[in-house]
């Protein structure tokens, strides 16, 4: 071993021998390297609550280097290198890097491969997860499982954070007897091992970046379906977990099918949905096996179960088979999931295949980019890369054509198959498709941060004019505007940034419509009272000729026009053309809005010949509910209907299971769901739902009913309420439900004035406990602002925290609570 001077050494976590004077494997370690292979072999010791483990890292050195540098967050015990007595090595724990000595290694030099084994332990953190039993969930099942994007694998494995240094993975681990292991990969080992356990190891023959490593073990049951081509699709889950699990694997699937004529085969050997107990976020697509929260991914007729299993899927390809150079292209792979999430579901956006491109379902915020440089990694993951990222990806598929579109992001994988692409190649790639000037708007608006917006002008003899305002080249494809004449003529412009047009006043005469092929999202609209009115009036269907017009648009127009005729309260609709109305529509959206406009047009009006026929043709469309998709389109939900139709007579068959918790689940999630998006009267709310959040023998119905709480938590002034909140919260410890539980209890809390201090004791114990990491944040910012008018209280309130087992965000605010505020 080469002796080391101890004057040169930073604060290590650990001792290693020195003699004389020389650099540390610190100074001297480089990347130059390329990792081949990581073989990961351990137990998890839930005594301990720490993954056991050694790591062997076979890497291809790319320069001459003395050392190389590690990314690493765990307790090292030992470094071997194999013709190396004792190699030295260094660990910067402020940094997270572990240095490793290559002086005394054989053939360690450029082009050489060097296989290099680290002894370690690896504590439970944001990255590595050990859930155990936990008050309030009644799945009784335990979980290990990690979580790494973007920088997290470094805390459960030593490896490299680079997202473009792919290698292949295994992973063999000890797990008790009734327990399962699921990694990346084929499983090509379950073998006893010792009385009670048996060892189990899955290996991938193809590279992924370190962030996509991943494996979780528990008591899983799995359900099962496959493609067309017989393609393996799974769905892993505790035991007992309530669920529609094989419909989900099914439907999986048929999104498999959908997605290969556009981007090309599945490229692994199968897909697997993994349920979680306590997931962090919605969900993660490690390569092969994306890791879902278990409130969010049972039930795919529901539509934010259906798009979030779709867009990790997407990521099979674009982040998994092809990932990105550096974190600043993290667009890239986010925007293309968003964009496919809603080419599998289509069939309920888009019935009438009008090709609506789904700009309406993006949301990007006015200020961020698609690309900020000068964020961390690990907060870059804001809606530009998302939201805004996935209008840009629109955006040149709009230019460009769907056949085109499509064969060129194959070529784009093909090319780049199982290795990694950056913004400049990516855009490269459509640059002759688009030609220079479409090409330059598209790398102007990666980097663009204000949104276009419309400016509505006074105009003689015309309806108005329309001012298309982009100040920072955010658009890329033109804007359409499209008006219909009485004979059913259509006369357009197309604008860009800084365009002016003239809209006539036989504009809106019969219909209005803005982006007929659904490649933008919503732009924000000023103008005055005058034009505002005939901008709003223009777009809604008035006339015979206007509801003609609208029955022939695609789902996306017709969601348009119902959404402002039910915020500008425009009669679009009658009683007697409800029922009819709904026939015609080609959205589940659309249908949803479409009911939940006619109970607003029927709960506001004051003739009661009117009301009551309203009563008599909505009672039957209530009763039955809108698609179960279509839900996710209807915001605040569909609570004027109780204001014109009896819901204790209409549902007089569900209402007793709710008051009963649901003990025989015999009302689907899908129904539980919509009774949800209805409003019972207040004092009745808690007879039902309260029941439900708290007995149901499903954790997500339990969501259901606290997410509908806490939206009618807003309104209520009851000390019932607080109480309920606060003896629901000392018997909760599930992250899945704390969110919405401490919503409505800041509500209830701040409503009546009352249970501030209670409030907060239970919020301390929330954030003293470890299975709750995924709601510690919001919990901080809760307790921060019912504080905010006792600083004491709230320094108090924050010192108690110091050494609780906090979330890296919850940590961070501590730091700076008033970004709480």
């Amino acid at each position: 071993m080469r002796p080391f001077c101890l004057a040169f050494l930073p604060a290590l976590t650990i001792p290693f021998l020195t003699t004389g004077c020389g650099s540390s494997p610190l100074e001297e370690a480089t990347r130059g390297y390329d990792v081949d292979r990581y073989e990961l072999e351990g137990a998890f010791d839930w005594n301990t609550r720490k993954l056991d483990a050694t790591v062997a890292v076979t890497l291809t050195l790319t320069e001459d280097t003395p050392a190389i540098a590690l990314d690493s967050r765990v307790a090292v015990k030992a470094v071997r290198i194999a013709g190396v007595e004792e190699p030295a090595y260094e660990v910067d724990a402020p940094s997270g890097v572990l240095a490793i000595s290559l002086e005394d290694a054989p053939k360690a030099a450029k082009g050489q491969t060097v296989r290099i084994e680290i002894d370690y332990e690896a504590g439970t953190s944001d990255n590595l997860y050990a859930i155990s039993t936990r008050l309030g969930d009644p799945v009784l099942g335990r979980a290990v499982f990690t979580d790494s994007e973007p920088l997290g694998t470094s805390w459960w494995m030593p490896c490299t954070n680079d997202p473009s240094d792919r290698a292949t993975f295994s992973v063999a681990l000890k797990v008790p007897a009734q327990e399962q292991l699921i990694a990346n990969g084929r499983l090509v080992l379950d073998a006893e091992e010792g009385p009670g356990s048996h060892r189990v190891k899955y290996e991938t023959p193809w590279t992924l970046p370190t962030y996509q490593m991943a494996f979780a073990v528990s008591q899983f049951e799995v359900a099962k379906a496959q493609t067309k081509t017989g393609l393996p699709v799974e769905v892993w889950h505790r035991r007992e977990l309530p669920g529609s699990h094989t419909d989900m694997a099914k439907a999986l699937a048929g999104m498999i099918d959908r997605f290969e004529p556009l981007v090309g085969p599945y490229p692994f050997e199968r897909y697997a949905l993994v349920l979680v107990p306590s997931f962090p976020g919605g969900g993660m697509e490690n390569a092969g096996i994306s890791f879902q929260r278990e409130t969010s991914s049972t039930e795919p007729a529901l539509a934010g179960d259906f798009y979030l299993a779709a867009h990790e899927l997407a990521h099979q390809w674009f982040g998994d088979l092809v990932t990105i150079e550096t974190w600043d292209d993290v667009w890239i792979k986010e925007g293309m999931a968003n964009q496919l999430e809603y080419e599998a579901g289509r069939a309920f956006t888009d019935a009438s295949a009008e090709g609506s491109l789904h700009g309406d379902q993006f949301f990007p915020e006015d200020g961020v980019p698609i690309r900020n440089p000068s964020l961390a990694p690990a907060d870059k993951y804001t809606s530009g890369p998302y939201g805004r990222a996935a209008w840009l990806h629109t955006q040149i598929r709009g230019l460009a054509g769907d056949v085109v579109y499509f064969e060129t992001l194959r070529k784009v994988l093909d090319a780049h198959r199982f290795g990694a692409i950056g913004t400049k190649a990516f855009v490269d790639a459509f640059a002759e498709v688009l030609g220079p000037e479409a090409t330059a708007r598209v790398r102007r608006a990666i980097d663009a941060r204000a949104m276009p917006r419309i400016e509505l002008q006074a105009e003689p003899n015309a309806a108005f004019a329309l001012v298309l305002d982009d100040p920072d080249a955010a658009l890329v494809a033109p804007l359409v505007v499209r008006w219909y004449g009485a004979e059913g003529s259509a006369e357009e412009v197309s604008l860009l940034g800084g365009a002016r047009a003239v809209i006539p006043a036989a504009a809106t005469e019969v219909l209005l419509v803005v982006d007929p092929d659904d490649v933008h999202p919503d732009f924000e609209v000023t103008g005055d009272d005058v034009t505002m009115a005939a901008w709003l009036a223009a777009r809604v269907p008035l006339s015979a000729n206007g509801k003609t017009v609208f029955a022939g648009l695609g789902g996306a127009a017709q969601m348009n026009a119902l959404r402002v005729a039910g915020a500008s309260g425009a009669a679009m609709i009658t009683p007697a053309e409800i029922t009819g109305l709904l026939g015609e529509l080609d959205a589940d959206g659309a249908k949803a809005l479409a009911l939940q406009l006619g109970c607003g047009l029927a709960a506001s009006t004051q003739d009661p010949v009117e009301r009551e026929a309203w009563a008599a043709a909505l009672a039957p469309l209530v009763e039955v509910g809108p698609p179960s998709i279509g839900l996710g389109w209807i915001g605040t939900g569909l609570g004027a209907c109780g204001d014109v139709v009896p819901l204790d007579e209409l549902f007089s068959a569900e209402w007793p299971k709710l008051e009963a918790g649901l003990p025989a689940a015999d009302v689907s999630l899908t129904r539980l769901q919509y009774l949800a998006s209805l409003r019972l009267p207040e004092d009745r709310e808690l007879a039902t739902f309260g029941v439900v959040a708290t007995k149901a023998p499903s954790l997500r119905a339990r969501r259901i009913a606290l997410d509908h709480l806490a939206r009618r938590a807003r309104d209520v002034n009851s000390a019932a309420w607080v109480t309920f909140y606060l003896d629901l919260l000392r018997a909760t410890r599930t992250s899945e439900t704390l969110a919405s539980a401490m919503n409505g209890a800041s509500w209830a809390v701040f409503n009546t004035a009352t249970g501030i201090n209670e409030f907060a004791d239970v919020l301390r114990d929330i954030l003293h406990d470890e299975a709750t990491r995924p709601a510690h944040a919001r919990a901080i910012c809760i307790g921060v602002r019912m504080l905010a008018d006792d600083p004491a209280a709230t320094a108090a309130f924050l010192d108690d925290l110091a050494d609780a087992p906090l979330s890296k965000p919850a940590r961070a605010l501590l730091k700076t609570p008033d970004r709480c505020l």
